[in-house]
């Protein structure tokens, strides 16, 4: 091989290195400026269910489907449920439950009431209103009637 070829080929090589380092530069680049894109905010987030856990990876909030409806339940460490705001098709609820004591509102097409529950469940309070009118009772801890109105 004469000098005139080694130097051809050393230039060809040389050529080719280059083109081949500057598309290696131009993908960088191209890698770079897509990484930079700012982030956009979403208008939407779309799920059928959202689970917030706790560091144990327990349940604490779910989010979807909930009795026969759909809503939001809040648990305890334990994994009992302890408050819940649901809508399904006989109506909506909200409820709030502690050491078996609880508190359940409920709004339906022909009514809504109140009901409080005392910590071995039993109804203690409770209030209704429908077509025909309203009603409140108050019971003792067997269940009796402590008072009513109207009669």
């Amino acid at each position: 091989m004469t000098n005139e070829q080694r130097i051809g080929h050393l230039e060809t090589k040389c050529k080719r290195l280059t083109l081949a380092l500057s598309g290696v530069m131009v993908m960088a680049l191209a890698m770079l400026f897509i990484a930079a894109k700012p982030n956009t905010i979403e208008d939407t987030i779309q799920s059928k269910k959202l689970e917030i856990v706790d560091e144990d990876g327990k349940v604490r909030i779910r989010l979807g489907s909930a009795d026969a409806g759909y809503g939001l339940v809040v648990y305890d460490s334990k994994g009992q449920f302890r408050a819940t705001l649901t809508d399904a098709p006989l109506g909506a609820v909200s409820q709030l439950r502690k050491n078996g004591g609880s508190i359940k509102m409920m709004a339906m097409q022909n009514g809504c009431g109140i009901t409080m529950r005392d910590v071995d469940g039993k109804p203690r309070t409770i209030i209704l209103q429908d077509k025909e009118g309203s009603k409140i009772m108050l019971k003792d801890a067997e269940g009796k009637d402590v008072f009513s109105a109207p009669n």
